[in-house]
């Protein structure tokens, strides 16, 4: 039996779990599909047993995957949490970092990447900006900063460390109220919740694909909100339906406060980035907290997805 001794193999197995194909966890990891592919067949070399099922549009874990998915997470956080703790040690951590991010990101998921960083570098200080407009990192002396989407001022190194697909979702009594929609037009009879921030596209427009058919439909707002929470909240009070987030409405859809619409057709992922300065990056807290939340900031998306979050 050949000898398991690369993370690479886990952690590539690990992201195919939680990205849900191939081509997805290849963007994720910042690799090549065949590069991916490799590692995971090694991995599966090692176990001897089949860990991924795929097929020409499916990819799902087998009974052993779904066995070693949650102890591969457990290795990948202890191995993360050695390196940043001899990094600690080694580098003796110090001094403040000003960070701002959207704010729903920022809110359930920034903060919680920023409480675990300080377990493991407690003499690193921090404060979070929550903003939903774009900022100037000179002029406002920000050290980093999390967007959807690539930042407009090109003047910062953007490094993608997350991907946020997003549903049409809506309360069951709304569904009940005006009937099941069976295709995208059907949407247009359902009050719909659009967000305040026209820099995210949400406001009015929405573009469902399903194969290769694309739709795009123009919606009038019942109501425009500031914040995707506030989206949430409005839709599980009945209000519309709305886009949102999958790693803000697990917990709902696993309580049956929401349901999704038209699951047939998916709505174009959003990619989350962490940027900063070039001349920023020399600062060795600010390596750190990088090197913490390419691993943290998935963990946690992938924990709310699945109804596992906490709030």
């Amino acid at each position: 039996m050949p000898e398991w001794n690369d993370l690479k193999q886990l952690r590539a197995f690990v992201q195919v779990a939680e990205s849900g194909s191939i081509s997805s966890a290849a963007k994720v990891l910042g690799i090549s599909q065949p590069t991916l592919t490799r590692q995971l067949q090694a991995l599966e070399r090692v176990a001897s047993l089949p860990l991924v099922r795929r097929d020409t549009h499916n990819m799902s874990l087998t009974e052993a995957g779904r066995t070693l998915l949650p102890d591969a997470r457990r290795v990948l956080i202890l191995a993360d949490r050695v390196k940043q703790r001899l990094r600690a040690e080694r580098e003796d951590l110090q001094g403040h970092l000003r960070i701002v991010s959207v704010v729903d990101v920022g809110q359930w998921i920034i903060s919680r990447a920023l409480a675990s960083f300080r377990s493991l570098h407690p003499w690193v200080t921090a404060e979070l900006h929550l903003i939903n407009r774009p900022t100037k990192f000179l002029e406002e002396g920000f050290d980093c900063g999390f967007f959807v989407g690539e930042p407009v001022d090109k003047s910062l190194v953007a490094r993608k460390i997350g991907i946020l697909p997003r549903m049409l979702v809506v309360a069951p009594e709304v569904v009940r109220k005006f009937g099941v929609p069976e295709r995208p037009e059907d949407l247009k009879s359902i009050p719909w919740l659009g967000i305040l921030q026209p820099h995210f596209y949400s406001r009015s427009r929405v573009t469902l694909v399903s194969g290769e058919s694309t739709v795009e439909l123009n919606l009038k707002p019942v109501l425009l909100l500031d914040s995707v929470t506030a989206l949430r909240e409005a839709a599980v009070a009945g209000a519309g339906f709305t886009m949102l987030p999958t790693w803000l409405v697990g917990d709902d859809l696993a309580r049956g406060r929401l349901v999704p619409l038209l699951p047939k057709w998916v709505l174009p992922d959003f990619d989350l980035f962490i940027s900063y300065t070039v001349e920023k990056d020399t600062t060795a807290r600010l390596r750190a907290f990088l090197d913490h939340v390419k691993t943290e900031i998935p963990r946690l998306l992938a924990l709310h997805e699945t109804g596992s979050g906490e709030g």
